[in-house]
């Protein structure tokens, strides 16, 4: 006899509970992104359920579908979802990059992307949703970058016993208490700077296209006139941008300039500016999988091909031409 599925967290905040899938895709559609259920068994119902907390800019949620499904969501969206795997496992693909989850694990989920999620029958998780808006403006305010380019986290799945640990312990905290009936979590006042610090820990702990630009532990924010450099060259990526461009941003000498970059990046403002542009080419290569290179770099402002094909390789170990493939 098969043992019954354990209590989802956050029990006494149901949102819906039903053996109907379309009326599961009709009320996740609505808060999260609009998508299909592909059922692993055709014609038959499931045993659905989804435990809410909504906290303001964010919200806390539990998800389990009692049975094999393919969730496909074809169309953008801007909330993050933070996907905590609690039992089961599930194949992510998101874009051209497909990734295993299980038990003790998380990932993010792009809004950017088209998403494809294949979950095991038994497969439960934990799903924080943050706000897109929220979280851009998490990262200006407590980082000092603005996202002029996505902000898109790395496609892969991280184990919570690393650094992530302490977002999870955290979330599972916050259900945890929610659950006795007298939790201050769900007051007006205290919603705003716990999602902000839920969005500084997966900010500072979750890779993404901007981590590269996150002060050091021990080290200061970088000073104001870095800061408005780094929000040009993230503004100006496809523009022709000489040094002197980048010193009337900065309103300071060449020398200050070069010194600050060197010490809170550990490059030059032009070798910076360079490795932004290959970041971007990437990420569009990776967006338009039946764009030209050539098309794609000269866009992003490479003239020269063959550097720009030896200077990728040198960024991301592989030429541009596997990263189409």
């Amino acid at each position: 006899m098969q043992a019954p599925a354990p209590a989802l967290p956050l029990s006494q905040f149901t949102a819906l509970a039903t053996d109907n899938p379309l009326r599961a895709r009709e009320h996740l559609s609505r808060l999260f992104r609009p998508h299909r259920i592909v059922l692993g068994e055709p014609h038959r119902n499931i045993d659905f359920r989804h435990n809410r907390a909504d906290l303001g800019l964010m919200s806390v949620n539990t998800l389990r579908y009692g049975g094999e499904v393919t969730i496909q969501a074809p169309t953008p969206a801007d909330s993050y979802l933070v996907k905590i795997t609690l039992r089961g496992t599930s194949e992510v693909s998101q874009g051209h990059d497909t990734y295993r989850t299980e038990a003790s694990t998380v990932c993010v989920l792009n809004p950017t992307r088209n998403l494809v999620d294949h979950m095991s029958a038994d497969f439960d998780m934990l799903v924080v949703q943050l706000d897109g808006p929220a979280l851009r403006l998490a990262l200006t305010e407590n980082f000092g970058i603005t996202a002029r380019q996505p902000l898109e986290f790395l496609p892969t799945t991280h184990r919570l016993d690393g650094a992530i640990g302490g977002f999870s312990r955290l979330v599972r905290a916050i259900c945890d208490d929610l659950d006795s009936g007298t939790s201050s979590f769900a007051r007006t006042q205290i919603r705003a700077p716990l999602a902000r610090t839920l969005m500084s820990l997966v900010l500072t702990d979750l890779p993404h296209s901007y981590s590269a630009r996150l002060p050091r532990a021990d080290e200061p924010l970088a000073p104001r006139y870095i800061r408005a450099v780094e929000d040009y060259i993230d503004a100006h990526l496809t523009d022709p941008i000489g040094l002197d461009d980048l010193l009337a941003v900065a309103g300071g000498s060449a020398r200050t300039l070069q010194t600050g970059f060197i010490r809170h990046h550990g490059t030059t403002p032009m070798r910076f500016l360079r490795d932004r542009r290959l970041d971007h080419a990437r990420a569009e290569i990776l967006r338009q999988p039946g764009a030209r290179v050539t098309d794609i770099a000269i866009a992003c402002g490479f003239s020269h091909l063959g550097r720009f094909a030896r200077q990728y390789r040198v960024r991301f170990g592989e030429p541009p031409s596997h990263t189409r493939r």
